[in-house]
């Protein structure tokens, strides 16, 4: 067939066209590539590939249901001065059981209370419930003058709290009374009074020994005391040594009571993009390095920080650990023990996320039960209690925080929340 000899114009619309196809394909494959770069993913996307490869154990199988939250009439104030609602697994209830101004860490104490840190003001409170009605009925304040008061925990006859440069020792008398003062067993934790990064989370291992956090000063640095950044090992003496290292911010520390491991919930560094890196919430070994500062998780692997100077450039003697959404700001992570609950929960760790500040659209505001296998390591993460922050921005749209949460006495979760001032108490309603 006879091929028609082109015209100029008909050359300049077929270069045209051909440009119009290269640019296209370009913009593609940018857009591929973009898509390609782990801090571009989406939060769904960056969660798949930070999971190990384990089938998820997905009990809640019928999503979650908006649910008014029950408020007693006289706590109808504040947050809860109009009706607020959160998103939970069929069966699930959502109740306030105390407000409280800005509470933060929970601990409950065998002679029937609820010990609840207020490190701002430096006092421990304690909040019972004396008809076991679900509602406290009696606050009182159970230690002052403290500094920076975190984690608490009892053994024994005594009570133990972390302050900001010690772990002090009282007598706490079955809950009658003051706390006796009984010393200091552990001092000169590093110095960062009452300001960023300064919680110290306490939990006690069976043997008796501390274990104890130190948040680092900053975003990414090296630090002068190598100690910020660790979590060390106390014995009941005072001797101390560190337990694992590369974890920026702990926040809370507790042990599975089924396989003995200590967990950590963590803050990692911020301004690496939306979904760079996960959120350490996670059991942590024993001589473990977990990165920070010098290195950070990726969906892809271990990449240096190049904010600081080098000091392992290829990253090597890491840890791999089990990460939630970057920013999503862990504060709180629990277990059960009790059987209030069905038994496809039973085997979780459930987390209180605080929510991000610096990410272009929120995430956190919420609880999220972490599915375990059958040697207790974290296999599957699904939201449990959402509904804190319904907007896009965070925390300017959220009108709650979710901070610790801690199993009582009923087999019931509860939940501190240092923004509506609220515990709630989170509870098993439906069919066994």
């Amino acid at each position: 067939m006879t091929q028609a000899t082109p015209t100029p114009r008909n050359r300049f619309t077929r270069r045209i066209a051909a440009a119009s196809i290269t640019l296209a394909l370009v913009a593609i494959t940018a857009i591929i590539a973009v898509r390609a770069a782990p801090w571009q993913l989406t939060p769904t996307e960056a969660a798949s590939q930070l999971k190990p490869n384990v089938v998820p154990n997905s009990p809640i199988t019928a999503g979650l249901i908006e649910t008014t939250i029950s408020v007693p009439d006289g706590m109808r104030i504040g947050a809860f001065a109009q009706p607020r609602t959160l998103d939970v697994p069929p069966g699930i209830s959502v109740s306030v059981f105390a407000l409280i101004d800005r509470p933060r860490a929970l601990t409950w104490a065998p002679w029937g209370e609820w010990l609840v840190s207020l490190p701002g003001a430096g006092e421990i409170l304690g909040v019972r419930d004396t008809d076991g009605d679900g509602v406290a009925d009696a606050t009182r304040t159970v230690l002052t003058g403290l500094r920076c008061p975190y984690g608490t925990a009892v053994r024994g006859d005594d009570l133990f709290v972390a302050q900001s440069t010690t772990i002090a020792r009282f007598a706490h008398q079955n809950g009658d009374g003051r706390p006796v003062p009984l010393g200091t067993p552990v001092t000169g934790l590093p110095d960062s009074g009452c300001g960023a990064h300064h919680f110290r989370p306490l939990a006690l291992d069976t043997d008796g020994n501390f274990f104890i956090a130190f948040g680092s000063s900053c975003n990414v640095c090296v630090e002068a005391d190598t100690r910020r950044g660790t979590v060390w090992r106390y014995t009941p003496d005072g001797d101390g040594a560190e337990y694992a290292r590369g974890l920026r911010n702990v926040v809370d520390l507790t042990f599975d009571p089924v396989s003995g491991q200590l967990w950590a919930a963590t803050n990692e560094r911020d301004n690496l993009g939306d979904n760079i890196p996960p959120e350490p919430v996670t059991p942590i070994e024993a001589g473990a390095n977990y990165g920070w500062p010098y290195c950070y998780w990726t969906p892809t692997g271990w990449r240096a920080d190049t904010r600081v100077a080098s000091c392992n450039p290829n990253c090597q003697g890491l840890t791999r650990y089990h990460g939630e959404q970057a920013h999503s700001a862990p504060l709180g992570v629990a277990f059960l023990s009790g059987t209030a609950f069905p038994d496809t929960l039973r085997r979780s760790a459930f987390a209180a996320f605080h929510g991000s500040w610096n990410r272009s659209v929120q995430t956190g505001f919420k609880v999220v039960r972490i599915g375990l296998d059958a040697n207790g390591a974290p296999a599957s993460t699904e939201d449990f209690v959402t509904g804190w922050n319904r907007g896009t921005r965070g925390p300017g749209d959220a009108w709650g925080r979710p901070v610790d949460l801690q199993e009582g006495p009923d087999g019931a979760l509860y939940l501190t929340d240092d923004v509506a001032g609220a515990i709630y108490r989170i509870a098993w309603t439906g069919t066994p």
